[in-house]
């Protein structure tokens, strides 16, 4: 199999094996990821678990046939209130965790985390057309394991997903974090193919067999580890998708928001003269003058 993808990042491309009722999609980040984990100081572990919910959004985003967004949400009663990604049409992403400080272990996984609580991955089209929402309890250890068992419920249909994500270390020891992904889904049998469920079992034992590091690996590009996994059946790489950071917060937005709370509420939430509002995702902080806030009501 050619490799048209190198050893890009930011990345989600869909593949079908060959002869075989199986597809899928595999993802690879990298700046990107680093710019979302890494706009807020938590420890490791919470900093994995939203880079596995912006890996999930971004492969099952990528599958939706019309433009709108792909909203991966799970909530508990843990040291993590809530973690949340978004996937954009044209595929921008984002991701956060409101998180409480309570201290955590670097390897914590989902229990731990978000203890009791559940998952959902919502459709929104956009426009006037109906959300779509679909929500299971949290249930293993990892992400992945809460969205298969969403896809059994929800979809019925049999899926195995991978996530990774891991801080790289380099020369010099400057860090950055990185991070990969891979979903596979059975094709439904129909009357040229006839029962899907033996391919089915062939590929699933091969996909997981990916290790958590190659997922990872800057020097294994999307397109060797597909061919790793099903070199003996052949698979088709189809033309990936760019994955940018992208917040659409901004101080036009934010100043029309306050221009609407009366000049009391207003008054309560000035100190020193400013009027401050951080965006939880990107955690930037954007402050406002009353003259700022006049001018946008005048506007």
């Amino acid at each position: 199999m050619s490799d048209p993808l190198g050893e890009a990042d930011d990345l989600v491309a869909a593949f079908q094996v060959d002869g075989h009722a199986a597809r899928g999609r595999i993802v690879r980040m990298g700046a990107a990821l680093d710019d979302i984990v890494s706009a807020h100081d938590h420890p490791p572990a919470v900093k994995r678990l939203v880079g596995e919910a912006v890996l999930l959004a971004a492969l099952v985003g990528d599958s939706l046939k019309f433009d709108g967004r792909l909203i991966v949400q799970a909530n508990g009663n843990g040291p993590v209130n809530f973690v949340v990604a978004e996937w954009n049409s044209g595929g921008a992403v984002r991701g956060f965790a409101q998180y409480s400080g309570e201290p955590v272990s670097d390897d914590a996984g989902v229990a731990q985390l978000l203890g009791t609580g559940s998952f959902a991955m919502t459709i929104d089209p956009g426009g006037e057309m109906e959300r779509y929402q679909g929500v299971v309890a949290l249930e293993g250890d990892r992400l992945s394991h809460c969205a298969e068992r969403y896809f059994e419920q929800s979809e019925q249909t049999p899926t195995r997903i991978r996530l990774a994500v891991g801080e790289n270390v380099q020369t010099g020891g400057k860090s950055n974090w990185r991070g990969g992904g891979a979903i596979l889904q059975q094709i439904a049998g129909d009357e040229a193919r006839g029962d899907a469920s033996a391919d089915w079992d062939h590929c699933r034992a091969l996909f997981e067999t990916i290790a958590d590091d190659e997922l990872i690996d800057p020097d294994i590009s999307a397109a060797t580890l597909i061919y790793r996994l099903f070199h003996e059946d052949g698979a088709r790489l189809f033309e990936p998708r760019t994955l940018t950071r992208h917040c659409p917060c901004n101080r036009e937005r934010l100043v029309e928001i306050l221009a609407r709370f009366s000049e009391d509420e207003q008054a309560e939430m000035e100190k020193d003269g400013k009027i401050g509002m951080t965006c939880e995702y990107c955690n930037r902080l954007f402050e406002f003058t009353p003259e700022d806030i006049d001018t946008a009501k005048a506007s």
